[in-house]
């Protein structure tokens, strides 16, 4: 498995920097994230390395040749979502190597903040996108893989919309608890929600290794 994350990371050698550059570039020098968490960024680069690699795997056909390899199938599942954490931790660092280098010369005003309730907001979603992504991802192979990524997001923005409106409708304020949640120097919560996360998404990995052990390659 440690195999297959190597690779991973020498496919998206190029893929990094120019992430790299382009958080740069918009963080800095155009100031698109001033005023908003320092998690934004770094989850719009987690998310573009994670999906790259997904999609170059099934573009190059590389899931059909790595499954003729003497490689177990559970091990090309799990290197997936290990590959989660380990481009989310390298987008996270990068991210925050722009925020150090940037201090030297920019006000602190003018830079993203930081936050731990936001990291682990925005962790939580991530885990979430990927714990239904990954099984269908799978499931389907080439044959969505270019545009699963929007269906997820959509599938996700229709039921959030819909559990809003459930909400409104028991009268029920859903900004002013998230930003108290957000707000709340007690991360107790927040802790609890992000494992509830993981269990989803060791879930969507039990389930993805399912798919993928009968699937007819």
């Amino acid at each position: 498995m440690v195999q297959l994350l190597v690779k991973d990371i020498r496919i998206q050698k190029k893929f990094i920097a120019l992430g790299f550059v382009f958080v740069g570039f918009f963080f800095f020098i155009l100031g698109a994230f001033e005023g908003l968490p320092l998690s934004v960024p770094a989850a719009i680069f987690s998310h573009f390395l994670i999906v790259v690699a997904s999609k170059s795997d099934e573009k190059n056909n590389n899931g059909r040749m790595l499954a003729s390899f003497p490689l177990r199938r559970s091990d090309i599942v799990t290197s997936k979502y290990v590959g989660i954490i380990m481009f989310m931790c390298i987008s996270f660092l990068l991210t925050s190597l722009w925020r150090w280098l940037a201090g030297f010369v920019l006000p602190v005003q003018e830079l993203p903040w930081f936050s731990t309730q936001s990291m682990i907001m925005t962790i939580l979603i991530l885990f979430v996108f990927y714990a239904i992504y990954f099984p269908l991802f799978f499931a389907t192979g080439s044959r969505l893989v270019q545009v699963l990524d929007l269906i997820v997001i959509f599938s996700l923005g229709g039921i959030g919309l819909f559990a809003i409106r459930i909400l409104e409708w028991t009268n029920v304020d859903m900004g002013s608890s998230l930003l108290n949640l957000l707000n709340s120097d007690s991360i107790s919560v927040l802790l609890w929600v992000l494992s509830v996360s993981f269990i989803l998404l060791l879930l969507s990995w039990c389930l993805s290794m399912s798919v993928y052990k009968n699937k007819n390659l």
